[in-house]
């Protein structure tokens, strides 16, 4: 797990690290006698006392002391990218394992990572975390982490994940817990794999470790397996279909409401969207999810948050600068049933001409329905088809929507905590690479993301209006919020 020292990169003019001499180039071995591990890892070090006594390596393999006195503050450095940390694990389900071929090579890279876990959501199995690192996570005060458990039962949890060694997850959550940390927790449901009573075991196994005062299990959510098209030579996984999806709301729909009432009212066991968009079934109201909306990052409560902001925004004045525009909402299959009732209610309310269109994945194949996983070039497909059909007119809308979900502006092994490998894309590149512009070019109109609501939408329509995006960076001109952060193994 240890590294020799981050290299510094940059030194902030006038900072305490340049009046200490330090340059860039240097490489930044220890902070009170401890090794420097990564960039986290600094942050921990740095903090922890007014002042810090810093080992310095020059290129040339010369070493050097440094006192600063920074109150605990940062000495003004920028610190390399860190290595990408490689998951262990061979589960069924991999994303990555169902991977098209001819994507950028940083698609195929399973990463996973506990200081994503802490930093943004991601979840992690904890395959490439050994003790070691555990006890920095509690040492560190990582808390909380999101915890792939997917089966408690460890002959189960092996069958899932296809790794001998990683069966015990609990041991490795109670070492966690007993250290104070908390945890969030997930399962991805195959019928016939982890279903039924190996789901009961996994629900009464983590229910069982939450509690006060130390570390706590905070939720388990339940996630429907995704499964693409391009499963030659893997093991056979049964896909979760309507009758699965709504059997599945069904029975635990209930028991999600009777774990929250033990948990003073906060809902503790958590139903992804996908059982319900997959079983054609209107999402619950605004209680059966989290005061906080816990593991909205995972799929959890999004379509009621849509629908809440959707209700609210209709009714508001700020909903007449839609009046009168025609625009094309492109989504996934999954989600263009609800987006299609928003529009049509705005609509009426306001004199708008909002349509949707189910954009097909032709990239991973149609099982998939998700708007995150849909590539540049279904979504021009799919823009196409619809001018096609209003006689191929060249100005058929005033402009084109394509979901936030499916733009990422960094592409590489990860994203946001940037790792070796990472490439800026600030003008917001799809899945094929396929940029924003370049799909706004070909389709000869205005084209924006979604942004996370309808008050974002119209924000980014009034900057096409104002000719404010024009390639560059993306957050110059739209709201970043809804941009996809890709989830290692199981959203590239």
């Amino acid at each position: 797990m240890a590294q020799k020292g981050v290299q510094i990169i940059t030194v902030e003019p006038g900072s305490l690290a340049e009046e200490a001499g330090i340059r860039p180039g240097d490489t930044l071995l220890e902070i009170h006698g401890e090794a420097v591990l990564d960039q986290l890892n600094y942050q921990f070090l740095i903090t922890r006392e007014d002042a810090a006594v810093l080992l310095v390596q020059r290129p040339d393999g010369s070493t050097f002391e440094a006192e600063v006195e920074n109150g605990g503050e940062g000495i003004g450095v920028d610190l390399a990218q860190d290595e990408v940390k490689v998951c262990k694990q061979n589960c069924v389900f991999c994303f990555v394992h169902q991977m098209p071929k001819g994507f950028r090579k940083s698609l195929y890279l399973k990463d996973e990572d506990v200081r994503l876990s802490f930093l943004y959501g991601h979840f992690t199995t904890l395959s490439s975390s050994d003790d070691a690192e555990l006890d920095r996570i509690v040492r560190e005060r990582l808390s909380p982490i999101h915890v792939s458990v997917h089966a408690t039962d460890p002959v189960a949890r092996v069958k899932v994940v296809g790794n001998p060694r990683e069966g015990d997850i609990l041991r490795k959550i109670d070492r966690l817990l007993d250290g104070g940390i908390d945890v969030h927790t997930q399962a991805v449901v195959a019928p016939g794999l982890n279903d039924g009573a190996i789901w009961q075991q996994t629900v009464d196994d983590l229910w069982a470790r939450r509690k006060e005062g130390r570390g706590s299990v905070l939720s388990l959510s339940c996630v429907p397996v995704g499964l693409t098209g391009h499963r030659e030579n893997l093991p056979l996984v049964q896909d979760v279909g309507e009758r699965f999806a709504r059997d599945w709301v069904a029975r635990w729909t209930p028991e999600v409401r009777k774990y929250a009432k033990a948990n003073e009212g906060e809902p503790w066991l958590l139903l992804a969207d996908e059982w319900f968009t997959r079983g054609g079934i209107e999402v619950p109201g605004r209680a059966f999810y989290s005061r906080s909306w816990a593991q909205l990052e995972n799929g959890v409560g999004l379509v009621r948050r849509f629908l809440e902001h959707s209700r609210r925004f209709i009714k508001s004045p700020r909903a007449q600068g839609f009046a009168g525009r025609r625009v094309l909402l492109l989504t996934g299959a999954s989600f263009a049933p609800v987006l299609s009732r928003v529009a049509a209610e705005l609509n009426r309310k306001v004199g708008s001409h909002l349509r949707v269109a189910a954009a097909k994945n032709v990239s991973f194949g149609e099982s998939v329905t998700v708007a995150g996983l849909l590539c540049g070039e279904d979504l021009k497909y799919a823009a196409h088809a619809d001018r096609e059909a209003r006689a191929g007119r060249a100005g058929w809308v005033d402009a084109v929507v394509v979901p936030s979900a499916s733009l990422r502006t960094t592409t590489g092994p990860t994203d946001q905590y940037t790792l070796r490998g990472a490439v800026v894309r600030e003008e917001g590149t799809f899945l094929d690479d396929l940029t924003l512009p370049q799909l706004a070019a070909d389709l000869g109109v205005p084209t924006v993301p979604s942004g996370a609501n309808l008050s974002h939408l119209l924000d980014h329509l009034e900057a096409a209006d104002r000719g404010a995006f024009r390639g560059g960076a993306l957050q110059s001109a739209f709201h970043t919020a809804g941009l996809n952060l890709p989830q290692g193994a199981y959203n590239p």
